[in-house]
């Protein structure tokens, strides 16, 4: 049935359902879409394990370990080329950070290994990175699983006012 002979006798359905597909278009038009679809196309990716995660543009309630976040690249990621930046929680406010030896441990276990990127992009060396401290209230300790992952080992904590929203791994 043709919309026009369906108007004709009376059902008013496409009509409304013209309307909603409108109504929807501008919405997202406006506001955007809630979610998003990222991957990272580099070859040496900072989560390599995942090659597709929904991104959703929502605060999270609750931040827990392991847990992945994305924030707009800024401050020593300012070089990033992507409209969002995404690592995993490591550590969160309360958790007792070490970064000793060459190894990063949040609450005695140890998270990542090495400061490859130490010299060649921060022009520090290990030894100068060291801390031993509680993470601040409203602050995220960050890493990738990648060896050469630019992350919280090097730049420090990432404010919770600066997440933008939570990743889900597709796959």
């Amino acid at each position: 049935m043709t919309m026009r002979k369906a108007w004709a006798e009376g059902d008013k359905r496409p009509f409304w359902w013209a309307l909603t597909a409108v109504l929807a278009l501008m919405l997202i038009y406006w506001f955007g879409l809630p979610f998003t679809f990222a991957f990272d196309p580099n070859a040496e990716q900072c989560l390599p394990d995942l090659h597709l995660a929904l991104l959703t543009r929502q605060k999270p309630a609750a931040i827990a370990d392991g847990d992945l976040l994305y924030w707009k690249p800024s401050g020593a990621l300012s070089y990033v080329k992507t409209q969002y930046v995404l690592k995993m929680v490591a550590g969160k406010p309360g958790d007792h950070l070490v970064i000793r030896d060459g190894a990063v441990a949040i609450n005695g276990k140890t998270v990542v290994s090495g400061f490859p990127l130490a010299e060649e992009f921060y022009h520090r060396n290990a030894r100068q990175l060291e801390k031993d401290e509680i993470i601040p209230a409203g602050k995220f300790f960050l890493i990738g699983t990648h060896p050469l992952s630019d992350d919280s080992r090097y730049w420090g904590y990432l404010d919770k006012s600066a997440v933008v929203g939570s990743g889900y791994k597709v796959f």
